[in-house]
């Protein structure tokens, strides 16, 4: 048994050397030998004029290689199903027998058919659908490149077997799920290639800078985004999966270079406990079909070691909730073409090769268990409807905000594109202590066929069997936009529409009247900043009022609350038919309702227009800094809210330039999450920058070393005190795992209170507000008055894994501070505002850091003097 696993070993390592240089490349290095090939199918080396892993091939390379194969072969379509950020376009290759072309679209209602409960069709007759995903993070390139040898293989494969694939099969290829990553990744690694190839490790062409590879062009994971569908990306790709509701999708990875080969299943205990048992028995029985492929191969692999299926939007876990079976691959990755490891060399063909094989055998083993896959996914959706009407609730209750209706519209949205039903409330009536609106309220019935996916989205759940995630832990989509939601237990008193939403209500235009004083526009509604910052870029003059007020319209006196903008015919350098035009066009783009004043004194106590308290909104100047030390996540989430959802020109900075970085050019600084090395010298210019007026936001580790470089004014609970919360003694190492993850937060929705009189929480409808949270960090802003924004509740944990440790600590600390500093200002977050780019709730929350800081006047207790005098300044005339 030794020796023969030794010969084994050493046959693998053969193989991962074996392509070391270009001549060696050949075409049959991949393809089964027992196989014949059409010859008028093009090769893949014929387009390219390289070998598959000669080099990396590029996006572009890629769609035109499928163009090819399409108007050469009777098997293969082509469709671009649409475009990435970049405008690549992300493209769907659809593969059956010649005989059935044309008759794909026909193959694809009688699949979809059998997940409809409401059809009773003959499962065993209806085609099967395999979905063939790669490379989803553009630095894990084996899969894409591996692709490119699938797409010919089914193209040019003769014989029986192949002829068996295609009969009743239709085969979609993805080739590229993040183009402008792999774009991005595959210059950086050819651009570093060397004809005589170097395995060094630390070779250029194995360390890709700060932005890698992996991200998409906002710097996002679009592998986290299947079921937020923030992207293009991933909204193209819904769309096609929901079309095909295949019966097995692949989602092909790459990892640590010392690594082998992982399939799933991923580890017992940390599935969804909403997934049923039998989709991990069909993903066991499909892994012994990769098991046989790269036995035959010789390379080495493994399975339940690593890796969970928990949370659902992933593409190893999204098909899970919905009668597919989803399977992840990871390949240890040779990142250029060569690269040493603890096994030996790794060469980019050698992963290319696995990727291969794998895709092969989850083709075979799709065919060969085509009834019982079919069978599955028919009881799947049927089950969905049983375990509905035994769920103890009939449906969910939205509530929204009647001044905001923009996250109501992207929370149905979201709901509407993973083909869940909405209904909406068809007249007002209260129940349950509630009162609902027509046109701004919602009801979700639980028995639908989508049932799994939405107890999934909406899940509120705290205990877990296995409390270590790979992921987060919570995801709950309406707390995630500040949307009031509840399950309902009978909906028989509820006035619901007979018919689903199908999209928001068509928006009627503001029509702005003449006026001699000006316009007002709430900032409840999410877009206000983007029509704020549009006024502002076009040097257009507003004004801010933090107050409440109440303000007279030719329809009578008009409430606004916290927070209103005032653009006003004087002070204007423009023309005032130019303001108006612009005023009209950017409210209407963004649906803001904009009122017109009729006159400048208020109609009753309280402000009026010309008040001193309603001050000049400033154009803001933001710098975002970036680079070593800085997660390029978290710094792309905030580059993308503040670009896409405020049209706000955003300055990205290197950590390694901030020293000879002019600030003064700059009105705002961001520091998110990181573990920041700045100079002694930086943090001085920084320092006296706030205090001649700029305003420095930080978000966890970026606030806590402001906390530590005397610019944040608070302290941050020292992670002593958490440890203290979990003693090590008499543990044995079979404790390690369990008393980790006892101590980390690995993704959780926790509630905050907020002081809605302050300036930061304008907007805001209601004091409780979810936040995410996936770090322990928290403030104590018990130093000084007034500068406390938001603070976790007693019982902070809305949804999530949290340990009673963990808890304890974090209740009642501060999740938000802001104070004065000199004549600037400073704001710390605890938290991620804008995780993952579907926080709606939150990230309004940094407009607000941006312009609605000047009127945060409380401070630091190390700076009360200055502040005395600011006040003094303030009242002297």
């Amino acid at each position: 048994m030794r020796k023969r696993l030794l010969q084994s070993v050493m046959m693998v390592l053969a193989f991962m050397v074996l392509p070391l240089q270009a001549a060696d490349i050949d075409l049959s290095y991949y393809l089964p030998d027992d196989v014949q090939y059409d010859p008028s199918v093009p090769t893949p080396a014929s387009v390219l004029h390289y070998e598959v892993g000669e080099w990396h091939v590029r996006p572009d390379q890629l769609v035109r290689y499928m163009e090819v194969l399409s108007e050469h072969s009777d098997r293969v379509q082509f469709e671009v199903i649409g475009h990435s950020h970049e405008k690549r376009p992300m493209i769907l290759v659809k593969v059956a027998s010649a005989d059935n072309k044309d008759r794909i679209e026909d193959m694809r209602q009688q699949h979809k058919a059998i997940s409809d409960p409401s059809q009773n069709v003959n499962a065993k007759e209806a085609p099967l659908v395999v979905y063939l995903g790669y490379s989803v993070h553009g630095d894990e390139s084996s899969g894409a490149n591996a692709s490119l040898l699938m797409a010919y293989y089914l193209a040019a494969a003769q014989g029986p077997e192949i002829e068996q694939w295609l009969d009743n099969t239709v085969i979609l290829i993805e080739p590229a799920m993040n183009p402008d990553g792999l774009g991005r990744f595959a210059q950086w690694a050819n651009q570093f290639k060397s004809m005589n190839m170097n395995a060094d490790a630390q070779n250029i062409e194995h360390q890709q800078l700060w932005l890698r590879g992996r991200q998409n062009h906002y710097w996002f994971d679009l592998n986290r985004d299947w079921l937020l569908l923030q992207h293009p990306e991933s909204r193209a790709r819904i769309n096609a999966y929901q079309r095909w509701m295949p019966n097995v999708l692949t989602d092909h990875h790459e990892m640590g270079t010392d690594a082998t080969y992982f399939f799933q299943p991923g580890i017992p205990s940390r599935k969804n406990p909403i997934t049923p048992d039998e989709n991990v028995e069909l993903t066991e029985l499909l892994a012994t079909y990769h098991a046989d492929a790269l036995d035959d191969i010789h390379s080495l692999y493994y399975t339940e070691e690593s890796f969970d299926d928990f949370y659902y939007g992933k593409g190893s876990s999204y098909p899970d909730a919905q009668g597919t079976i989803g399977i992840l691959f990871e390949q240890a990755s040779s990142r250029g073409h060569l690269q040493e490891s603890i096994n030996g060399d790794v060469s980019f063909p050698y992963t290319i090769k696995n990727q291969f094989m794998t895709s092969l055998s989850t083709v075979k083993g799709s065919v060969e268990n085509r009834d019982r896959l079919n069978d599955f996914q028919q009881r799947f959706f049927k089950d969905n409807m049983e375990m509905a009407q035994n769920a103890g609730f009939d449906g969910y209750m939205l509530r929204g905000d009647d001044a905001d209706k923009a996250r109501m519209n992207e929370l149905l949205s979201i709901l509407q594109q993973h083909a869940i039903d909405v209904y909406p409330v068809a007249e007002d009536f209260s129940a349950r202590g509630n009162d609902y609106k027509a046109g701004r309220d919602f009801y979700i019935p639980a028995r639908q066929r989508q049932f799994r996916l939405l107890k999934g989205a909406f899940s509120t759940r705290q205990d877990f069997p296995d409390n270590t995630f790979y992921d987060v832990s919570a995801w709950t989509l309406p707390k995630a936009f500040n949307i009031e939601f509840e399950q309902v237990s009978s909906n028989r008193r509820f006035r619901i529409a007979d018919e689903k939403w199908t999209g928001p209500d068509k928006w009627q235009p503001n029509q702005l009247e003449e006026t001699s004083v000006g316009y007002a526009f709430s900032w409840e509604n999410y877009y206000a900043p983007r029509v704020l910052n549009n006024l502002l870029q076009d040097g257009i003059h507003a004004r801010l009022a933090h107050d409440a007020m109440t303000i007279s319209t030719p329809d009578g006196e008009q409430e606004f609350s916290a927070g209103t903008v005032l653009v006003t015919r004087a002070y204007q350098d423009k023309d005032w038919a130019d303001v108006q035009a612009k005023l009209s066009q950017y409210s209407n783009a963004s649906e803001v309702p904009v009122h017109t004043i009729s006159k400048g004194l208020t109609p009753s106590t309280g402000m009026d227009i010309g008040s001193r308290s309603i001050s000049p909104a400033v154009k803001p100047e933001v710098m975002l800094v970036v680079g070593d030390g800085v997660p390029v996540q978290e710094a792309g989430e905030t580059w993308y809210y503040l670009d896409r959802h405020l049209n706000l020109p955003v300055s990205k900075i290197e950590t390694q330039r901030l020293n000879r970085v002019d600030l003064d050019r700059y009105t705002h600084i961001i520091m998110v999450n990181g573990r920041y090395n700045l100079s002694d010298s930086f943090r001085q210019r920084l320092q006296q920058w706030v205090r001649r007026g700029g305003t420095l936001i930080g978000q966890k580790g970026g606030a806590r070393w402001m906390s530590e470089n005397d610019l944040l004014g608070v302290n941050f609970v020292s992670q002593d005190t958490f440890r203290d919360k979990f003693p090590n003694k008499e543990l044995s190492f079979s404790d390690r795992n369990d008393y980790f993850a006892q101590q980390r937060v690995a993704g959780a929705i926790f509630m905050t209170d907020v002081d809605l009189s302050h300036p930061l929480a304008v907007g805001l409808t209601r004091s409780r507000l979810p936040v995410f949270k996936d770090s322990t960090m928290a403030m104590q802003a018990d130093t000084a008055p007034f500068i406390d924004v938001a603070r976790y509740q007693s019982e902070p944990v809305a949804a999530g894994y949290v340990s009673e440790q963990n808890r304890e600590v974090l209740a009642n600390r501060t999740a938000i501070a802001a104070h004065r500093l000199g004549n600037g200002r400073v704001i710390g977050f605890a938290d991620n505002v804008n995780f993952r780019g579907f926080f709606w709730g939150t990230s309004q929350l940094l407009s607000n850091a941006i312009f609605w800081s000047q009127f945060a006047h409380g401070t630091a207790a190390e700076d009360e003097e200055s502040a005395e005098q600011a006040m003094e300044s303030e009242h002297s005339h």
